[in-house]
Order: C-alpha cells, then sequence, then structure tokens
C-alpha cells in the first residue's frame, strides 16, 4: 500500500522535502503539496527588485511544474488541520486524509503592530510594494530614509542591513546619496542577537563604511506623517520610511491547535508531538537557551531535507537515523556586485557559533548561484 504525504506550504521547506521525497520514493506513494500561491520566488529577490537588477514578474516560477516532477500540486487555500483524525481540509478540495504531514506554512507578516505605518510607509517584505520604493527613492532629491525594524521574529535577519547598503549603492549611482542620510532602527540593543554582539559588531561596522548609522533600541510606537515615534520616546523625521514588520504565525495553526503561535519540534527529528507530524522552517521555534532558530531558508531547506529521510526510513521498516546540525549559511549583499558570507552553527557543543566573511565578488556570484541551482533542482 502506497503512503499519502501531504506537505502544507511550497517554500524553500516544502520544496525542499517535496524533491527530496520524490527522489528516495516509488510512485506508489503520494506526495502532495498545497500552497494558495500559484508562483515561487526567493525573498532574496525582492533586493534585487528593489536595486533595479530584476524584474517583479519574470521572477516568478510557475508551481505547477511540480506535476511533471511527479509531485501533486493544489493550489489552494488550507483551511483547517485535524491532527487527531490525520485529515486536512483544504478550501477547493475538502478534506485530505494523510499518512504523514509537513507542516511548512511559514510566516505572515503584521505591519498592522505599528499603529499608522500601513500607508505611510513602505513594507520591504511585500514584493509589490517594491516596485514604488524604488521609484520613490530614485526621484528623491535629499532628505532622510529609514529603515526600521519594527519587531521580532523577521526572515532573514541580516536583510534590513543588505537593504541599507544596497539603497546606498543605488543612491550612489543617481547621484543623490551626499544629501540623503540613511539610518537604520533596530528594536533590538545590538544589530543581530540572533548572531551575538560579535558579528553584530562587524556588520555596523560593515554599514559604516557606507556612511549607514545605526540606532539600537528603537522599538516604532506609532508612525505619523513625517515622523516615526519610538517606545524610547525619541521621535524621528524622515522622508521615506523602510519597515520590517514583525512576523506571525498563519491563523490555521493557532486554529488547528498545532501552537498558540510558532510550533514546538524536537530539534534534531523535526516532529511535533502529534503522530506523524512534522514542522519545518519559518513556522517553528527551535530553541537554544535564549536563542531561537532564525528564519530563514536555508534553515528550512536543511530541515527538510532529514524530514524527508526519516520518513523514507520508516515506510522502508527502517529506524530513522537522520538528524538536524543546525547549519546554515547566507549572503549579505553590500552593492557594487559584492556580498558578505556568513556561516552559524547553532548546534555547537560550545554554544552558537558564527563567522561573517567580508564583502567580495565571488560571494555575490555564489549568491545567484544559489538562486539558479535550487529553482533548477526543485522546480526546472
Amino acid at each position: 500500500m502506497g503512503k499519502r504525504i501531504l506537505i502544507l506550504g511550497a517554500g524553500f521547506g516544502g520544496l525542499a522535502c517535496a524533491n527530496t521525497l520524490r527522489k528516495n520514493l516509488g510512485q506508489e506513494h503520494r506526495i502532495i503539496i498545497i500552497d494558495r500561491k500559484k508562483s515561487f520566488m526567493m525573498g532574496l529577490v525582492k533586493l534585487w527588485v528593489l536595486n533595479g537588477t530584476r524584474n517583479l514578474e519574470e521572477s516568478q516560477t510557475p508551481l505547477s511544474s511540480l506535476n511533471a516532477k511527479g509531485i501533486e500540486y493544489l493550489n489552494d487555500e488550507i483551511t483547517k488541520i485535524e491532527v487527531a483524525k490525520k485529515r486536512v481540509q483544504v478550501k477547493g478540495h475538502g478534506w485530505l486524509e494523510y499518512d504523514y504531514l509537513v507542516v511548512a506554512l511559514g510566516t505572515e507578516l503584521a505591519p498592522e503592530r505599528v499603529e499608522g505605518f500601513e500607508g505611510r510607509g513602505f513594507n520591504l517584505y511585500d514584493s509589490k510594494q517594491v516596485p514604488g520604493l524604488r521609484e520613490k527613492l530614485l526621484a528623491l532629491r535629499k532628505g532622510k530614509v529609514a529603515i526600521s525594524i519594527m519587531g521580532a521574529p523577521y526572515k532573514c535577519p541580516p536583510a534590513p542591513y543588505e537593504a541599507a547598503m544596497m539603497i546606498s549603492d543605488m543612491l550612489e549611482k543617481n547621484g543623490t546619496r551626499k544629501a540623503i542620510d540613511l539610518e537604520v532602527f533596530a528594536p533590538s540593543p545590538i544589530a543581530l542577537p540572533v548572531a551575538g554582539p560579535k558579528v553584530s559588531a562587524d556588520v555596523v561596522e560593515m554599514i559604516g563604511k557606507f556612511g549607514i548609522k545605526f540606532s539600537p533600541n528603537c522599538k516604532p510606537k506609532v508612525v505619523r506623517d513625517g515622523e516615526v515615534e519610538f517606545e524610547n520616546g525619541r521621535r524621528e523625521k524622515f522622508d521615506v520610511l523602510i519597515g520590517i514588520p514583525q512576523h506571525r504565525a498563519p491563523d490555521v495553526i493557532k486554529s488547528s491547535g498545532l501552537a498558540a503561535e510558532w510550533i514546538a519540534v524536537d530539534r534534531e527529528t523535526l516532529r511535533t508531538q502529534f503522530e506523524n507530524v512534522f514542522a519545518i522552517g519559518d513556522v517553528t521555534e527551535i530553541k537554544m537557551g535564549q536563542l531561537a532558530m532564525p528564519k530563514a531558508g536555508i534553515f528550512a531547506e536543511g530541515e527538510a531535507k532529514v524530514v524527508a529521510q526519516e520518513i523514507t526510513d520508516e515506510i522502508a521498516g527502517q529506524k530513522p537515523q537522520a538528524a538536524y546540525n543546525g547549519q546554515g549559511y547566507c549572503y549579505v549583499e553590500a552593492g557594487n556586485r559584492t556580498a558578505g558570507y556568513v556561516e552559524a552553527d547553532f548546534y555547537n557543543s560550545a554554544g552558537p557559533a558564527f563567522k561573517l566573511d567580508a564583502p567580495a565578488e565571488k560571494y555575490f556570484e555564489k549568491k545567484h548561484e544559489f538562486e539558479r541551482s535550487r529553482l533548477k533542482e526543485w522546480l526546472l
């Protein structure tokens, strides 16, 4: 008897899991992936749209191509998860039963948590707003650009600093950089709490070389026309406000009883407390003392491969041996065709370990290859 594996979400984790399972399992086993999106685009592409090197429409890869790989793709909305009955309800297809369930639903943005932001600022993580932000920045002749990390957690922790450097590069090429101030405001006492004080200091030094200011302990309270007020009482005028909203778990996670917010999993097996239910990527919370695993695609991909191997072993009647190692990396683009490189080992026995290499052209090239290789493996 073939097994039915449902994968909820076609992001990094869902796509990596589905493709690995399809390679490992015979065709008698059904792999079904469900997502309300019709296409996939890596989050990092938004910054390429911002700097004008990529077109938003041309960066979408249709998820329907999964069907040709033997993976059943349902373009539908998940409305209910009943782990006790091993079934999932989707709006257009009704109830779907499963033998194994992999929850990879990611996060949702919550810009409404900062009063007055919507309509007065640009949401950097909303791809539809990025082209308008680019036009606004290029039209600005002088003034202040404020980049506000509005709360934690949020995906890809280095991205706001990456955006700041790329905007500086854009304005330099536009001939307006000297007349425009750039400042990043973070709600935390250091730039990247998840990476520790050393890498945080390195990041602040890196953006400082671009003349970009950094202000810690600045969590926005309310946005008014041309002004943001922070919880510490500070007020800052701006001509362009770029916000990175706090993220939240999808509503269906809370209503299903899987979690009050983020799903707790075993940090090596990614199993939840429910039978044959795994959760991977941004929808999870893996704690290491006071730290939590960052919400970034590279971690979701690594977790997905471990889960796929566990399911494969179980179906084959073998004891699963795969264990997630907590390691990952990312490229921090710095403009002028360069990028820095961050390595992280969250399960290091002596405590989480991090390393940041200075921007170089080779890392810029590797970042582009990172996107190309995943799209080819998962969808093309």
